[in-house]
């Protein structure tokens, strides 16, 4: 028995999972009875089996992450938003959102894998993935936990970032500062400059607001970042300095790298004119992000604390600034070299390489130089004629 009828109104009695729910559904009308039973029934599958509570398509999340991921002008929203209108909402935008589960996305990397992308490029929109999943379960429309069906490729090459030398900054940076560059991009130089002494995310960068450099002090303050561990102050070198000094009496509006074709807003990237520039100095192989990891690169050997360089980076632990790590044969050779030698090494070094001359006319090397058996058992002597 399902709905029954007592004096006026009608009741609803049946069982689920084994226990009995009876109440009175407080409708005189049998259909209205009907639909709060099934109200019912259906809140307690939800609960049972943790459905989300109003499930919606894959491509409605992601309009609604679009919206609010602009609003908050999140610093990798130009990313994830090709992400998502290349890749990810073709592929999963008729999927009610909470029915994605691992077979989908196994399907959907072995697609990518087909089409010939890099799982390193995979693993990026699979995060992308992961951040509109997690967004659905704040809003009630998946379960807890679902972003764990996106599993990231492990072992994964990246394609190793390039350290700028010195002697190649140079070049760029007067690349840079031509007059064409100028014209093309203003903002290049300047730019560059900041990335390359202050270490910068590229999102960061582009997006510095003018009240967060205080040229008194010399110091840019990094407020809106990717981490909440990344809000954080960063000394300016003189020639940075120097740089902004300049490039904020020549530019207006609240935006450090205002963009030249938007008024009110900043730049969005780099665009095309850092690989142009890039390229006439010879320089085919570096990215913006080079700038980030030579910065780091150049700063450890002078920091006191890893904590200063973490702090500086924008990380909140040691290990996410190790890929930005990078050691070149110079640094490993001076390092080396760098080893304190005793005194009186030169006078053994001498007595080595001369021997010991013995009365019969031969070189007796010296016991202790003299390799002790295959295995460092059996002592020998040897001897050498002249």
């Amino acid at each position: 028995m399902a709905l029954y009828k007592r004096g006026k109104c009608w009741y609803y009695d049946f069982v689920f999972e084994g226990i009995r729910y009876q109440k009175s559904t407080k409708f005189r009308d049998k259909r209205e009875a009907q639909k709060a039973e099934d109200a019912v029934k259906t809140d307690l599958a939800r609960r049972i089996f943790r459905l989300p509570s109003k499930s919606v398509r894959f491509s409605e999340v992601c309009d609604k992450y679009a919206e609010v991921t602009k609003t908050n002008d999140k610093p990798a929203w130009v990313t994830e938003k090709y992400h998502i209108s290349k890749h990810l909402k073709p592929y999963f935008g008729e999927i009610m959102v909470h029915a994605i589960n691992m077979d989908a996305c196994e399907k959907y990397k072995a697609k990518r894998l087909r089409e010939g992308d890099e799982k390193s490029t995979i693993n990026r929109e699979l995060c992308t993935l992961k951040a509109i999943l997690k967004y659905a379960v704040g809003c009630g429309h998946a379960q807890e936990g679902i972003g764990k069906h996106a599993v990231l490729f492990t072992n994964v090459k990246y394609k190793e970032k390039k350290v700028v030398k010195p002697d190649e900054f140079a070049r760029f940076a007067a690349v840079c500062a031509s007059l064409e560059f100028q014209v093309r991009a203003p903002h290049l130089f300047p730019a560059v400059v900041v990335g390359y002494y202050g270490g910068l995310r590229p999102s960061e960068l582009t997006r510095i607001p003018k009240d967060e450099v205080d040229l008194e002090v010399g110091i840019i303050w990094i407020g809106k970042t990717k981490t909440p561990s990344g809000v954080r102050y960063i000394p300016l070198k003189r020639e940075a300095w120097e740089v902004l000094r300049i490039w904020v009496q020549r530019t207006q509006g609240k935006w450090l790298f205002p963009s030249p074709r938007k008024a009110g807003a900043h730049i969005k990237d780099f665009g095309k004119a850092f690989a142009a520039a890039a390229k006439a100095a010879g320089l085919t192989d570096i990215t913006p992000d080079c700038l980030r990891h030579t910065f780091a690169t150049r700063v450890k050997p002078n920091v006191r604390r890893r904590s200063d360089l973490r702090e500086m980076m924008g990380h909140s632990e040691d290990g996410h600034t190790l890929p930005y790590l990078h050691e070149e044969l110079e640094d490993k050779r001076a390092a080396i070299e760098a080893i304190p030698v005793p005194a009186n090494f030169t006078t053994a070094f001498n007595r080595w390489e001369g021997g010991t001359e013995s009365d019969e006319g031969q070189i007796q090397v010296p016991q202790e130089l003299v390799m002790v058996g295959p295995w460092g058992l059996e002592p020998q002597t040897s001897t050498v004629s002249r």
